[in-house]
């Protein structure tokens, strides 16, 4: 293994940079991830590239200067992401490295992921196929449901913020912020609509429950529809509500009130039938009409795709008929224990 060169430490804090807001390009935090590329931000900690000396590994970087409200300076939301990090030991979650305080900055390394996030993916329209799409749908709702396990929620379903590197040529989901999650039951009151030390905007309201927007206590069906809206999406191309005007008072609008226009495929023949009304029950208004958890939506749109995908059969679909075959046989409806669900992925590709 080769010695990696001296590197300055990590610098006092300058003015911003919008290439390198922290002004770390070129050192070394915690003594051993050398930043080399700032890559954008989450609603907590800046993103950088790093590597990994010893490892001689790439890695994402989050990090963030410390909270002065904060008694180790770590930021709460920082520390609950790392915490949930490694506790999951799930395939569509990064695996974490390290994380800490150090010269006055909190960060997070974690596993470092090549690909485009959903975004990049959603955009490409008929060029994915709709078994490839609904099984991309599958892994983060299978990701959702390894985080209600551990008793959060996970509230951040911008496409941006989900990478979906290749692996055999398919798209496999990664998430890569957990900033916003939080415990079932918490108040959302101071969540949902400051901002945090670190003068970042905690979350935007497109992908936001109608119960989130009014600051009742976090709970698990929220992002059943968070999940609803972002599936719509991925599959018809389009937003499930027809917001009047634009900006986040637009979105908030359509979740309180809005009914949810009609589902349409136009041109996919290859849509389960059943799929319309799955979506829309994700997407009731109220939580109480969705589905009971994560789980039980994850049964409701697998047993819609295995007979459609016989239907299917031909030789281009072939491969997502034989994986799912092979799901059902390992028991689809029972509890996947963490960790032992979706296979190795891959994600990021910040704005």
């Amino acid at each position: 293994m080769t010695t990696a060169p001296a590197r300055p430490a990590v610098p006092p804090p300058a003015a911003a940079d919008p290439a390198d807001p922290l002004g770390l390009f070129g050192h070394t935090v915690a003594g051993r991830f050398v930043v080399v590329r700032y890559l954008g931000r989450t609603s907590v900690a800046h993103i950088y590239r790093a590597v990994h000396t010893m490892m001689e590994q790439p890695c994402f970087l989050k990090i963030t200067p410390a909270d002065p409200e904060a008694p180790d300076g770590i930021p709460a939301s920082l520390r609950r992401e790392a915490q949930t990090a490694a506790k999951l030991n799930h395939a569509s979650v990064l695996r974490l490295f390290d994380a800490g305080m150090k010269d006055g900055f909190a960060y997070l390394a974690q596993q470092w992921s090549d690909g485009p996030n959903l975004r990049a993916i959603m955009a490409r329209g008929p060029d994915i196929s709709v078994p490839d799409l609904i099984d991309i749908g599958l892994q983060l709702l299978d990701a959702v449901c390894a985080l209600h396990r551990a008793g959060v929620v996970l509230r951040a379903f911008d496409p941006e913020r989900i990478l979906t590197p290749a692996q055999d040529g398919k798209p496999r989901v990664k998430l890569f912020d957990l900033s916003r999650i939080a415990s079932f039951g918490e108040s959302l009151s101071d969540k949902s609509t400051k901002k945090s030390s670190s003068g970042f905007v905690v979350r935007s309201t497109r992908y936001m429950a109608p119960e989130e927007i009014r600051e009742e206590p976090a709970e698990p069906r929220s992002d059943l529809y968070s999940f609803g809206v972002l599936l719509c999406e991925i599959i018809t191309g389009q937003y499930p509500f027809a917001p009047r005007g634009s900006g986040p008072t637009a979105y908030v609008v359509s979740h309180l009130k809005d009914d949810v226009r009609p589902v349409v495929f136009e041109g996919r023949q290859e849509i389960p039938q059943d799929l319309p009304g799955i979506i829309r029950r994700l997407l009731a208004k109220d939580p109480a009409d969705r589905y009971p958890s994560a789980e039980a939506a994850r049964r409701a749109l697998e047993d819609i795709i295995v007979p459609d995908l016989l239907r299917l059969n031909t030789p281009n679909d072939r491969h997502v008929l034989e994986a799912w075959r092979r799901k059902v046989h390992v028991g689809v409806s029972s509890h996947h224990a963490p960790g032992a669900v979706a296979q190795s992925s891959p994600p990021l590709g910040l704005d």
